[in-house]
């Protein structure tokens, strides 16, 4: 006889990942729907029952079921938010109820990445052993913090029960519709001023995917499922063709509350602090445990939504609009007013006009790869670029070491070693988070500069913004990056899905340097392998480097042929390099 797979919140959007794959699975015999919204309909295995899970027809409902997952959660933020958390926790600790009288077998329960709390003191690399955040934040990751012990509480006694908590993301797709993709369909938006937050997202597959293997294979306890990457808020709003409007905090979250008691807003200012601190966390557990691989970066899943979005453009519900209608019926003024505010920043998108005020200038990370040491050829017996990197370590009065690389960590890198962290140097790195990092000698972060290019490693030298945030440093002017990268994991990837004219906004190709495809090339694709930018094709059995190239040297290190030649056509390039990069650091 097949399995009985129970699931509450069966029309959400997180079952929908789910439930093709159960319908598909031969040892599935039914499948109990559970939603107090009528069924969608699509899956003959479903039988649905319309009922609150605070319902007590929930146990008689359970009965039989062999698998449940616990789907159903007020994601959406309404009014009465005692309501929401009666549904939420109450509802919960009805259904885990139910499932210890039924003797279901096996309890899957969809948590989030947002129990860790959206703060500051956050360390890179989240495991399921960090604490979770217990006091403060917004209704939603206290709500599942107190349903994720809740559930603890109920099973630790009930050994023939298998717990699986997964905690998920930010879940993206074409098919998403809920607060975020609102969030990010509207036209202008308001983030806190001066966020450099980030964003940790996992595709609807992907999620389907890990929903899957917790059912199918036996994985008790509490796994983070995300993809490997994260992206900035600000892009994901950008992305998505938004105008963001930066606010301070003190005026956005009384804005934000204002503005959702008014049924303009969906989420109230308890949300502000998701748009100003980085949860970056690890799936490292649940990869072992399960097998389980997410096939899509983050930016990738997002630009997913996008493109689909770009296909069904419903803006109805934009801001601005909502706004300007309430406005309107306010005050005459703030009607004006408001129509002039969507002016600058209509405004800010010609290019003339964007860099005539500082309000409207782009800020830049300011990057550039630097190309490794064996693929120049040099005009002069000049210092290679890599002493570029050299000459600033000799120049800075503080270095500091990482000691692993995060992003080889995560994707757990076959190819390199992950002790090749990333090296900063600047007063700002002295505030770097105590046992991720060391402080060091000169004569050590020479060694270790010279050590991670002599394997390979590609330095990418300047500012990266996300170091500011995620390292806690508080002054980005008195802070350089130098990261050691490979092609396969690092983190920089996600500009692959940049158009051209943003991606030199981030990441700047380095002046004065060329690259030339020899007749020696075959087209064997060795080096798209090796573009993390995507900026290559074969063409007629040629490879051909495009206008995303940011000249690396990638791939003229690992082409079997050795048909890519890089060569400095500008005798002055190092010290025109050091110049510009020593722009964005006023003092080491």
């Amino acid at each position: 006889m097949g399995k009985t797979v129970g699931i509450t919140g069966v029309n959400s959007y997180f079952a929908s990942t789910v439930l093709p794959k159960l319908e598909a699975d031969p040892e599935v015999e039914r499948i109990i729907g559970i939603d107090v919204s009528p069924w969608r309909g699509g899956f003959e295995k479903v039988s649905f029952h319309k009922e609150d899970i605070r319902s007590e027809k929930i146990a008689d409902l359970l009965a039989g079921v062999d698998v449940l997952y616990h789907l159903a959660f007020v994601v959406g933020e309404i009014q009465d938010k005692e309501a929401t958390r009666d549904i939420n926790v109450n509802g919960s600790r009805n259904v885990f109820s139910a499932c210890v009288r039924n003797h279901v077998e096996k309890v899957i329960y969809t948590s989030s990445m947002t129990v860790y709390g959206s703060r500051p003191d956050n360390p890179i690399g989240l495991t399921e052993e960090f604490p979770v955040s217990r006091h403060g934040g917004n209704y939603y990751n206290s709500s599942k913090v107190e349903v994720e012990d809740l559930a603890m509480e109920f099973f630790k006694d009930h050994a023939e029960v298998t717990l699986t908590i997964l905690r998920a993301a930010l879940l993206v797709g074409p098919g998403i519709d809920n607060m975020f993709s609102q969030l990010w369909s509207r036209k202008l938006t308001a983030l806190p001023a001066g966020s450099m937050a980030h964003n940790q997202m996992i595709h609807e597959e992907d999620l389907g995917e890990a929903l899957y293997l917790a059912y199918k294979e036996d994985v008790p306890g509490v796994y983070n499922v995300t993809a490997d990457d994260a992206v900035p808020t600000r892009w994901c709003f950008r992305a998505a063709g938004a105008m963001v409007l930066p606010l301070p905090e003190f005026l956005l979250r009384p804005i934000a509350s204002a503005a959702f008691k008014l049924r303009l807003f969906p989420a109230s200012g308890g949300w502000v602090d998701l748009s100003r601190y980085t949860v970056f966390g690890l799936s490292n557990k649940f990869k072992e445990a399960a097998g389980w691989q997410p096939k899509y970066t983050s930016a990738q899943a997002f630009m997913t939504f996008v493109e689909a979005r770009k296909r069904d453009p419903d803006r109805s519900d934009d801001l601005y609009h909502a706004f300007l209608s309430w406005g309107s019926r306010q005050s005459p003024l703030l009607r004006l007013f408001l129509k002039g505010l969507h002016a600058v920043f209509r405004l800010a998108r010609i290019p003339g006009v964007r860099s005539s005020h500082p309000w409207m200038k782009p800020q830049k990370n300011s990057m550039s790869y630097l190309p490794i040491n064996e693929s120049i050829e040099q005009p002069e017996s000049t210092a290679v670029p890599p002493q570029v990197v050299f000459d600033f370590i000799e120049r800075a009065s503080t270095h500091v070491i990482m000691d692993t690389c995060g992003c080889r960590t995560a994707h757990q890198c076959e190819n390199f070693t992950n002790q090749y962290g990333c090296l900063f140097m600047g007063e700002s790195a002295l505030d770097m988070p105590v046992g991720a990092s060391r402080k060091v000698t000169k004569e050590e972060a020479l060694e270790h500069a010279r050590k991670a290019i002599g394997v390979g490693l590609v330095p990418l030298t300047g500012k990266v913004r996300v170091d500011n945030f995620l390292m806690m440093t508080p002054d980005r002017d008195k802070l350089l990056t130098v990261c050691f990268c490979c092609h396969c994991c690092c983190m920089m990837g996600f500009y692959k899905h940049i158009p051209p004219a943003q991606l030199d906004q981030v990441i700047s190709p380095v002046e004065g340097i060329s690259v030339e495809v020899t007749e020696d090339c075959v087209g064997c694709g060795t080096c798209l392998e090796y573009c993390i930018f995507e900026a290559i094709t074969v063409e007629d059995g040629v490879a051909v480097h495009g206008d995303r190239c940011r000249a690396c040297g990638r791939c003229a290190a690992n082409c079997p042929n050795q048909a890519v030649e890089i060569s400095i056509d500008n005798p002055d390039f190092v010290g025109d390099v050091e110049k510009r990069i020593e722009s964005y650091v006023k003092e080491y």
